[in-house]
């Protein structure tokens, strides 16, 4: 395993878990990998974030206990530095157990503890842990045929499993915040408190409690569920290094519907789109300025990951058509432009930015790009959905990319997104 790829290990109890959890990471440009039960770490296991399903939810806490210190065993042996232990949301499980065996392994200071999810009604308040303003004892999740819970306050339930003394940052120190907070984890640490737990009531909490802990030790064991790994990849300034490992590349020139719904899942994905205004720059000539070329550039400088469209929004595509009509110009002379500034745009930043991949829609888009690169061939590696295929070309300069061509009015809703993943694969 590369040592710079030792970022996190993430312990979930169950495979659902493990894999919100990942995908907060995800999102953020680390490749994340999830293994199932029984799979042990080693150094085949290539990626940023590790996340290990134990399937310990609902078995015997000495057994929990078991497979998750055998797990955090392996991790401290493979070199990992920061360890997250995935808590279900309506705390159902062996969650104090489970931390427990974690720290019974002398790797870190405490444990900080925010399993509170409050986008999905799930928060903690005076220690009272609420699901829908309800408190947790009196819900369903009482009731659950696995793993009832029946303590409503939270720092209680982790003292009763762990044996441990269990301090909580209450409502009063969280609403002062980040200084209020260092100095309550002080007390609580100086008190002998191996695990401390927070009220939170709002998204905000997560990154104000992570970052006063971190003030405080380097070696802290996070403990949550999708609500706190939110907000540790900013913490740790992981976001900040995804622009050094851009490298891929959308743009769509269709305007077909198909296209559109595309490019939908595609932004909701985590992609930007820039989208060229064709109107004022017609006719238009290879070379002339074009003000999307510098904001394409400026936001892969920030590290965002960018879809060039044209044809998007339909009333661009109307002033485009009213003012190529102006001076003369045909539909189809409008479409030719617009392919020419797509590929014109394409190629300056396919040739300029670090870039290996980059997904084509539209045929004329296609071309244009091509051309614009001295692209004389694609050679074909595979289909990546039915009639969607993969391949290889060669810039005039020697560049090798990754390319994906889609017809516009063809593929299914997540057609770009699958176009992406697999170049994401390839890199």
């Amino acid at each position: 395993m590369n040592p710079k790829s030792k970022r996190m290990i993430i312990i979930a109890d169950d495979l659902t878990g493990a894999n919100d959890t990942g995908v907060q990471f995800a999102r953020q440009g680390l490749q994340t990998e999830v293994l199932l039960d029984g799979v042990s770490l080693n150094d085949n296991v290539m990626a940023d974030i590790i996340v290990v399903d134990t399937s310990s939810r609902a078995i015997p806490a000495p057994e929990a206990y078991g497979k998750v210190q055998k797990v955090a065993r392996e991790a401290a042996e493979a070199g990992f530095c920061q360890y997250y232990k995935k808590m279900d949301s309506t705390l159902r499980g062996n969650i104090g157990i489970e931390i427990k065996a974690i720290l019974d392994l002398n790797l870190h200071d405490f444990a900080l503890v925010m399993p509170a999810f409050p986008k999905n009604g799930r928060i903690t308040v005076g220690g009272h842990y609420l699901l829908n303003g309800v408190p947790l004892s009196t819900t369903e999740i009482a009731h659950d045929p696995k793993c009832p819970v029946h303590e409503t306050v939270l720092p209680e339930l982790l003292r009763k499993q762990t044996g441990f003394l269990v301090g909580h940052i209450g409502f009063d120190d969280m609403a002062q915040g980040q200084d209020a907070i260092v100095q309550a984890i002080r007390r609580y640490l100086d008190a002998g408190c191996r695990i401390i737990s927070c009220d939170t009531w709002h998204d905000e909490h997560f990154l104000i409690a992570a970052q006063s802990a971190a003030n405080i030790s380097e070696k802290i064991l996070w403990a949550g569920s999708a609500g706190l790994a939110e907000v540790l990849p900013h913490l740790f300034h992981w976001t900040a290094e995804r622009a050094a490992h851009q490298s891929i590349f959308v743009v769509a020139g269709s305007v077909s519907s198909v296209t559109r719904g595309q490019l939908e899942q595609l932004v909701a994905s985590g992609y930007e789109m820039i989208e060229v205004e064709v109107a004022g720059y017609l006719p238009w000539q290879v070379g002339q300025p074009h003000p999307a070329l510098q904001q394409v550039q400026d936001a892969l400088s920030e590290g965002k990951r960018i879809v060039l469209a044209s044809g998007y929004k339909a009333d661009a595509v109307e002033r485009a058509r009213v003012a190529g009509e102006k001076i003369g110009m045909s539909s189809a002379q409008v479409s030719e432009n617009v392919a020419r500034i797509l590929g014109w745009i394409g190629a300056k930043i396919l040739q300029t930015q670090d870039i290996t991949g980059v997904v084509l829609t539209g045929g004329d888009t296609a071309v244009a790009v091509c051309n614009a690169l001295g692209v004389t061939g694609i050679r074909v590696l595979e289909e990546i959905a039915p009639a969607i295929p993969l391949g290889a070309m060669t810039t005039k300069e020697g560049k090798k990319l990754f390319v994906v061509t889609k017809a516009g009015a063809f593929g299914a809703p997540d057609a770009l997104v699958k176009a992406v993943q697999k170049l994401e694969q390839r890199r």
